[in-house]
């Protein structure tokens, strides 16, 4: 009986997290749909907080919490920063490499497990409680926004399906956060000055010393100041 009960339960909860989730995605959609020439081919609706969309022809991204959405361009964004349960694990910055290991293989070790982060360790037992993804714009009033996408009070095991489901979608995003970060790091860096085109006459005129200036013949000396 209380096996039933308990089944009972999590479908129950199943079904109203989805009705709660579809209600969110709903939002967003007609949210983006105010937004002039916006058309996201990507979107992450998160059920912890902000949810993101990404709209690569336009060059822009959106930041959304309920209705309120902040839509950014490429060139606002600063930085990433992939956390697991609240320390960093690889932060990325404008015009800098990505300070860690690749995330991929930060977050998904050889046997596809979560690994210990700042801890260190790396068993399957620890448990994983939070995998947010940190997003830093120049924005003064609100620079900083974190997505969560794992969230769980008692923790989970780091080959959960949750977990690991989590992870592959975070490290999606993170990568495609670094990749509009190396694409404007690329934008700025200036290019190397051409080289000089120089004829090889002038060259060699150059390199010729210059004649000695010819004596006078003593015979125009004579008879200039002869005169």
């Amino acid at each position: 009986m209380l096996i039933v009960v308990i089944v009972a339960f999590v479908i129950i909860g199943g079904i109203i997290m989805g009705i709660m989730q579809s209600n969110v995605q709903h939002g967003h959609t007609q949210a983006l749909a105010t937004i002039d020439g916006f058309n996201p081919a990507v979107r992450f609706d998160g059920g912890f907080g902000p949810s993101l969309a990404l709209d690569p022809a336009s060059n822009r991204f959106a930041i959304m919490r309920g209705a309120d959405v902040k839509v950014f361009t490429f060139d606002q964004l600063v930085a990433v920063e992939v956390e697991r349960n609240g320390g960093s694990l690889t932060r990325t910055n404008r015009g800098s490499q990505a300070k860690g290991a690749i995330i991929g293989g930060l977050l998904l070790g050889p046997a596809g497990l979560l690994v210990g982060g700042l801890s260190g360790s790396k068993t399957a037992t620890d448990l994983v409680k939070r995998l947010s993804l940190k997003v830093f714009t120049n924005d003064l009033v609100q620079p900083v926004h974190e997505i969560v996408f794992f969230k769980d009070g008692q923790g989970k095991e780091q080959n959960s399906m949750f977990v690991r489901r989590a992870a592959e979608r975070l490290d999606e995003w993170h990568g495609r956060f670094r990749t509009i970060l190396a694409m404007q790091t690329a934008a700025v860096e200036p290019s190397a000055p051409a080289a000089l085109s120089i004829p090889v006459d002038q060259i060699r005129s150059a390199e010729t010393p210059a004649s000695a200036p010819s004596k006078p013949r003593a015979g125009w000396i004579s008879r200039t100041f002869s005169s």
